[in-house]
């Protein structure tokens, strides 16, 4: 995954919310935490992905034919390559460092919105919906949506992450 020029948008790690502890991620339930920095995927990543797994329609792969045939002139990039992206993205807006360990549990009510082109910028943002301490783990639920340069909504979805203390 490429970063966009470092005039675009300045690194946003320093804004990075990192706590101890999962539950103490509840405080920010409700907020809108900070934007990752923008991102784009090139014509190579995407032809990595689809020898992953094997989609090869020719609106990822074929450069001439998007060229003649695509309004924007250039291939799209695969909607699961694009999901695939989220967790690591997510890593940008929170983490646990005292956590011995986390996993994705769920991905929800994902809807693909508008097709990003090779090369275009996206980032992501994020939003805390439920912190909750179970019996073995604690649950973190995340609404999450790729924004384009222009501000529209290119793919969100529900996310929900364990943590195990």
């Amino acid at each position: 995954m490429n970063r966009m020029p470092p005039d675009s948008d300045p690194p946003r790690d320093d804004r990075a919310i990192r706590v101890a502890r999962a539950t103490d991620l509840g405080a920010f339930v409700g907020k809108e935490l900070a934007p990752g920095r923008w991102r784009s995927v090139t014509q190579d990543e995407i032809d990595r992905f689809v020898a992953l797994t094997g989609d090869r329609n020719w609106i990822h792969t074929d450069v001439e034919r998007a060229m003649r045939e695509l309004d924007e002139g250039t291939t799209i990039v695969p909607g699961q390559l694009l999901l695939a992206l989220v967790p690591g993205l997510a890593q940008e807006a929170y983490g646990v460092v005292g956590a011995v360990q986390s996993r994705a549990a769920a991905l929800r009510s994902v809807r693909f919105r508008r097709a990003v082109r090779t090369g275009e910028p996206f980032r992501l943002r994020t939003r805390l919906t439920l912190v909750e301490r179970r019996p073995r783990f604690v649950q973190v639920d995340a609404s999450c949506h790729l924004e384009l340069s222009s501000g529209q909504r290119a793919l969100t979805c529900e996310r929900t992450d364990v943590f195990f203390d």
